[in-house]
């Protein structure tokens, strides 16, 4: 589920690990070498926690601790119950919006979790993103969006209007971006296929495939013909930025 937003952000950080019961770290040890056998490339690295969550009126704050990728994707693909040992995990992503008007998505690489799969691009908080006892969520879009298309969002006109709110099925808070290109579909396209040719050359992570454009106005339409694994904000956030120039 996404709502807009026109709120204040906080996202206050404690070192600290997520405790969790002894019997379900067992559960993710099990799941997590079953993921490796199917695909050695994951690492296990720092994954986040919302620990405890607060909105108002004006403001939006998060109280996020340390936890780790296996705890995260064992939430996601098998599923926690218990609500205090969920692993729901703050990301940021961005809908680009070409200057000829083509929505722009990724196509997940074969290689990562989530193999052939559509979503933004964005991702998780990383520690890099952790100052001061804070967590700037805007440094975390931009690095984020560097890494998989080689775009420097201070130099494109973009700003965050939609939170993804978790659900049983999805275990993130999601902050969602809107970004205006300077580009045309072919242009960004070509920009794109020279960052990924280096990126291969240079033996560094392809995150994306490739990229997928749907047209302003039927976005919804070509988003529904492809049978690809989808984020489940992908639809509801097409179906919400299509309303907005009506």
């Amino acid at each position: 589920m996404i709502k807009r937003i026109n709120k204040t952000i906080k996202l206050v950080y404690e070192n600290r690990i997520k405790i969790l019961p002894e019997s379900l770290k067992n559960k993710i040890n099990i799941f997590w070498e079953e993921c490796i056998k199917q695909n050695p490339t994951l690492y296990n690295g720092e994954d986040y926690v919302v620990e405890k969550f607060e909105e108002n009126d004006d403001e939006i704050v998060m109280h996020v601790v340390k936890s780790d990728f296996a705890h995260y994707l064992y939430d996601e693909r098998v599923g926690i119950k218990n609500p205090e040992y969920r692993c729901i995990s703050p990301w940021s992503g961005v809908l680009l919006l070409t200057s000829d008007n083509y929505w722009v998505v990724g196509q997940m690489n074969k290689l990562t979790s989530f193999a052939g799969g559509f979503q933004i691009p964005g991702g998780a908080v990383d520690k890099k993103d952790i100052k001061d006892g804070k967590i700037d969520i805007n440094e975390n879009l931009k690095r984020e969006v560097k890494e998989e298309v080689n775009l420097d969002l201070d130099k494109i006109d973009y700003k965050i209007e939609f939170l993804e709110y978790p659900t049983e099925k999805r275990n993130t808070y999601g902050f969602l971006a809107i970004g205006k290109l300077d580009m045309t579909k072919a242009e960004f396209e070509k920009f794109f296929k020279e960052y990924q040719n280096y990126l291969v050359k240079n033996n560094l992570e392809v995150e994306f495939e490739k990229l997928i454009f749907f047209t302003k106005g039927k976005a919804v339409q070509e988003y529904d013909a492809y049978d690809n694994p989808k984020r489940a904000y992908m639809r509801e956030l097409l179906e919400e930025v299509e309303k907005i120039d009506e």
